[in-house]
């Protein structure tokens, strides 16, 4: 549970319900019937619930990067989520 990357078409806009709320979970269903030829863009979305997302949607990985860097994220965390797709949002270090 953490972070991961999500591929959805340029522009996407994640689903809100009536008052304008995000929904936890709401682009799996639209994202599940888009072509996945036009899924070229990037958004990172928590994935501790459903998923809402915690980015803009990106055309690249370098403005996915720059943006994830600005935000604060440290350059090791920033290349485990681009190398793997997802990263965890708490890894505990146990003492032998």
């Amino acid at each position: 549970m953490g972070t991961q990357i999500v591929r959805v078409p340029p522009g996407f806009r994640h689903p809100v319900d009536e008052e304008g709320e995000v929904m936890a979970g709401g682009h799996l269903e639209p994202l599940y019937y888009t072509d996945p030829a036009s899924l070229s863009s990037y958004q990172v979305y928590e994935n501790v619930s459903d998923g809402t997302p915690i980015s803009p949607v990106f055309e690249t990985v370098d403005e996915l990067h720059e943006w994830l860097r600005q935000e604060g994220w440290d350059q090791e965390t920033i290349e485990f989520l681009l190398t793997h797709g997802h990263a965890p949002s708490l890894i505990r270090k146990l003492r032998p």
